[in-house]
C-alpha cells in the first residue's frame, strides 16, 4: 500500500527534476549566446571608439594648424604684409611659438567664442595658462 502512495511521488518528484535540469541547459544556452553577441558589440564597440579617437586626433591637429593661419592672417592683417613675415619667422624658433604669439593666438580665439579648454586643446598648450593670458587680456 505505501509503495503505490509512494511511487507517484518519486514520479512526480524526478519528472519535476527533469524538467527544472532542462530549463537550466535551455537558460544557460540562451546565456552563451547572449554573451557572445555582448562580446562582439563590445568589440564593435571598441574598434569604432578606436577609428573616432583616431579622427578626433587629425580634426584636432587640423584645427590647430588653422588656428595657426589663422592667426597669421591675422597679424598680417593688422600690421602689414612686411611686419607680418618678420612676425611669423620671430614667432617660431624651432617649431615653438614665443610668448606673444602664444598670447595673441589665446585671444583671437577666445574672441571668437571659445571656452579655455577647447583652446588649451587646440594649442597644446596648459588650461591654467590659457586662462591667465585670457583674463590678462581682459584686464588689458
Amino acid at each position: 500500500m505505501h509503495l503505490q502512495i509512494l511511487l507517484p511521488v518519486v514520479l512526480v518528484g524526478a519528472v519535476l527534476a527533469l524538467i527544472s535540469f532542462v530549463s537550466s541547459l535551455v537558460l544557460f544556452a540562451k546565456t552563451r549566446r547572449l554573451l557572445r553577441g555582448c562580446a562582439t558589440l563590445e568589440s564593435r564597440f571598441e574598434e569604432e571608439l578606436a577609428d573616432l579617437s583616431r579622427d578626433l586626433d587629425t580634426a584636432s591637429r587640423q584645427s590647430a594648424d588653422w588656428g595657426r593661419k589663422i592667426a597669421w592672417l591675422e597679424s598680417r592683417v593688422r600690421g602689414g604684409h612686411q611686419e607680418a613675415r618678420v612676425t611669423e619667422t620671430a614667432a617660431t624658433t624651432n617649431g615653438k611659438l614665443n610668448i606673444t604669439e602664444r598670447r595673441h593666438r589665446v585671444l583671437s580665439l577666445a574672441r571668437r567664442g571659445q571656452d579655455a579648454q577647447t583652446i588649451a586643446r587646440t594649442l597644446g598648450m596648459p588650461h591654467g595658462e590659457v586662462e591667465l593670458m585670457i583674463n590678462l587680456g581682459h584686464a588689458a
